[in-house]
């Protein structure tokens, strides 16, 4: 039963002539069975999300492919399970005992594949602040070129991303709205991350950048400019308001950041204190136990 179910038996035939049409004719997506559970299970879609290679190497910046990362990675860890081997039979064949456990060895690969999943979604993190960073730092300059309508908002951006000193927002808009499909692909042949972002709108546009790299700036900003072309609204005062709703959030960060530092920075210092009680008590513990040893 099962296996003529997945052969479309129990299925209408009308529903299966549309979709050997669909296929015939590019317009179906036919998406994996992990993606399709995740779809329905937040918790299973969360973990695909953060293990996915490819969209963390995607949102960071690198051309390296997911395959390329994983070789690379193992390889690394072979060795140092390789390198604790090695040792180990070293010291066998001079007749000692192992110098590491072979447990060791495999904690050591364990700890060189964790601390490069850790390094590329520090990267991933990184550019994704630094790309929020850049957008709410071009607000107020957007609502000064875009007053008199006579620069759209999407060259107005992309000048102001020429003069930043990181060119990570320069590169992302022109790799997101200029990357077309490959050669017998559609862009819904893509999974997410690879998805061209393609120049429809600018609202758009924003929007889906801002879904594909994971950049909650970017689909505020595509609000922002469907506002204002699509209702009619003054771009000076979206823009700036815009611009101060993130500020105050930026601002509001800072402060729990700092509240927090202001801990971390107690910490130590208590811990500083440990050592003098030490020497101070040691002292009285000593006598006192020769005392009762008496």
């Amino acid at each position: 039963m099962l296996g003529l179910w997945y052969l479309g038996f129990y299925t209408h035939p009308a529903v299966r002539s549309w979709q050997r049409l669909s296929r015939l004719r590019g317009m179906a997506n036919a998406r994996p069975w992990g993606e399709r559970v995740g779809q329905r299970l937040p918790l299973i879609r969360r973990a695909q999300l953060e293990t996915d290679i490819g969209r963390l190497l995607d949102v960071a910046g690198r051309d390296e492919s997911a395959a390329a990362w994983l070789l690379r990675v193992a390889f690394q860890s072979g060795l140092a399970l390789a390198a604790v081997l090695v040792l180990d039979e070293l010291a066998l064949l001079e007749g000692r005992t192992a110098a590491l456990p072979p447990a060791a060895g495999v904690l050591a690969a364990a700890c060189l594949g964790a601390l490069a999943y850790l390094r590329l979604r520090r990267q991933a993190t990184d550019r994704q602040r630094a790309l929020s960073n850049a957008v709410s730092d071009s607000l107020p300059h957007l609502a000064v070129m875009t007053f008199h309508h006579r620069v759209p908002v999407s060259e107005a951006l992309l000048i102001f991303a020429r003069c930043h000193r990181e060119p990570v927002l320069h590169d992302v808009l022109c790799a997101g709205i200029h990357t077309p499909a490959g050669p017998g692909e559609t862009p819904g042949d893509l999974p997410p991350p690879l998805q061209p972002v393609l120049p429809r709108s600018t609202a758009a546009t924003y929007e889906q950048l801002g879904e594909v790299y994971g950049v909650p700036m970017f689909g505020a900003l595509g609000s922002a400019v469907r506002r204002v072309t699509e209702r009619g609204l003054t771009g000076r005062d979206v823009y700036t308001g815009l611009a101060h709703a993130t500020y105050a959030e930026r601002l509001a960060e800072a402060r729990v950041t700092a509240a927090q530092t202001k801990t971390l920075i107690v910490i130590p210092m208590g811990l500083m204190i440990v050592p003098v009680l030490v020497l101070i008590g040691a002292p009285l513990v000593a006598s006192l136990a020769g005392i009762f040893a008496r």
